[in-house]
């Protein structure tokens, strides 16, 4: 029987270390995304639209993930949650160390509800429910929707990338 290869302590050592910074937070500051995730753009209003460059979370593990353990984003900056059909999908903030914005839309691309979510290190983590049934959602800095005047009604229009 041949005898297995095991990893030196020195490799073990290296890639600990290379996986060490994106668990200990992630941030946006070089202008790209910490994870491979698909990408496009989000307008939201209508005359003078608040544009933003988004990573999508398609799936439960990236909507699960969400925007935890990162520490800053840009303004220009969301993560839309897509869902395959409409229905009541609640956020919480467990592990996220930055205030966000909220906008829940339906199957007409049309918002339904605005919540600011602020963050949780420790249970219980206040859950933010919806006012209305919805496909989508994007999360922002807490406070731009206000400042872009954003409002509940506004079309929604995503372009994948």
């Amino acid at each position: 029987m041949k005898p297995r290869n095991r990893p030196r302590p020195a490799v073990v050592l290296l890639l600990v270390l290379a996986v060490l910074p994106a668990a200990c937070g992630r941030s946006w500051e070089d202008g790209t995304s910490s994870e491979e995730l698909p990408q496009g753009t989000l307008e939201i209003g209508d005359n003078d639209p608040l544009v933003l460059q988004v990573d999508l979370a398609l799936n439960s593990r990236t909507q699960a993930q969400g925007l935890m353990e990162v520490e800053e984003i840009p303004n220009d900056y969301g993560m839309v949650f897509l869902w395959s059909d409409t229905g009541t999908h609640s956020f919480y903030m467990k592990n996220t160390l930055i205030p966000l914005d909220i906008a829940w839309w339906d199957e007409d691309g049309r918002i339904v509800d605005i919540q600011t979510m602020q963050p949780c290190t420790e249970d219980p983590c206040q859950t933010y429910v919806p006012a209305a049934e919805h496909i989508g959602a994007v999360e922002v800095n807490a406070g731009l929707l206000e400042a872009a005047g954003i409002e509940v009604g506004d079309p929604v229009r995503l372009t994948r990338a």
